[in-house]
């Protein structure tokens, strides 16, 4: 059992180009997939779309191993970049504008009914931290923090009658501001509801100290990964988000600078359910080659799997 993300190639929005991308999928041999379309942005998935995404999979025998739900958008701010700064999106479930807000829980529900339809059991979820507003502003803080427990308060009841789990996704916020974070959400919220979603390569940018310190700290949150690598990134670099952005290559495991031994450990001491799940950037000239690097993903992810169970056994 294998499992890569849809969206390995890009994020087409044209359905026909999605089923190329499946068909690709299931002829390197992959058993899983996990739904990365529309990961980002305030697109709404129509029922008849959920219909036609549960056939498709259907079609080339894939099992799912969640969806990558979306929060609403990207941060700019003055037209540059900026992960520290608060959305100006129609969505955002942290939103202090209560009508962006409840529009961002109707996005993330969205997500969940789409879940429920193609069964799986959890959407992973991004929840970019506006960090240095939250450092600057103690009243903004407390805002913030009130509308988004609200909103998961809100989404709880939704998820649970529906079986499907929110899993928080590590970023490329500071560390100590995501440890904060992650803290706060589940001191607050059980693992039946909210679990943890561990990128290794995102880790990679963040913990400079140790790559896997998220994995370590939530290992009894873990219920879905992104198993990417990095090159890492020159520690005078880690204040620059557009740096930080690049330098996130969602390559090949054992490409780069994970310790893919000791996170293996990890995993198999963590709730998480096999098979592991890429997600990664392949993107070949021709046809022959993209197969070819799928075909290479699923060397990876097999001898992934084969670690996990190592340490299981």
């Amino acid at each position: 059992m294998t499992a890569i993300n849809t969206n390995y190639k890009n994020d087409t929005s044209s359905m026909e180009a999605i089923e190329e991308q499946l068909k690709n999928i299931a002829d390197a041999g992959f058993s899983h997939v996990q739904w990365g379309h529309d990961w980002l942005g305030e697109y709404i998935y129509s029922n008849i779309e959920m219909v036609q995404i549960k056939r498709l999979l259907s079609q080339y025998h894939f099992k799912v191993k969640g969806i990558h739900a979306t929060e609403g958008g990207t941060r700019y701010e003055k037209g540059r970049l900026n992960f520290g700064y608060r959305y100006t999106n129609r969505k955002d479930y942290t939103s202090l504008n209560e009508y962006t807000r409840l529009a961002g829980i109707d996005l993330i529900k969205n997500r969940v009914d789409l879940a429920c339809m193609i069964d799986a059991k959890e959407i992973i979820l991004h929840m970019q931290l506006p960090y240095r507003e939250l450092r600057e502003n103690k009243e903004f803080k407390k805002r913030y923090w009130e509308q988004t427990f609200k909103s998961f308060d809100e989404l709880e009841s939704y998820c649970k009658t529906r079986g499907v789990k929110i899993a928080m996704e590590n970023l490329l916020t500071p560390q100590n501001d995501q440890t904060d974070q992650f803290d706060r959400l589940f001191d607050r919220y059980k693992v039946d509801f909210m679990g943890f979603c561990f990128d290794s390569g995102h880790g990679s940018l963040v913990g400079l100290e140790d790559h896997l310190f998220f994995a370590k700290r939530y290992t009894d949150r873990i219920i879905a990964v992104h198993l990417q690598d990095t090159d890492g990134i020159p520690p005078e670099l880690i204040d620059d988000d557009l740096a930080v952005l690049t330098h996130d290559k969602h390559a090949l495991p054992f490409t780069g600078v994970i310790n893919w031994d000791e996170l293996a450990r990890l995993v198999a001491q963590s709730p998480y359910e096999l098979p592991v799940t890429l997600e990664v950037i392949l993107a070949g000239d021709t046809h022959d080659k993209e197969i070819s690097l799928l075909k290479e993903a699923f060397a990876c992810a097999e001898k992934l799997n084969k670690m996990v169970e190592k340490y299981r056994k």
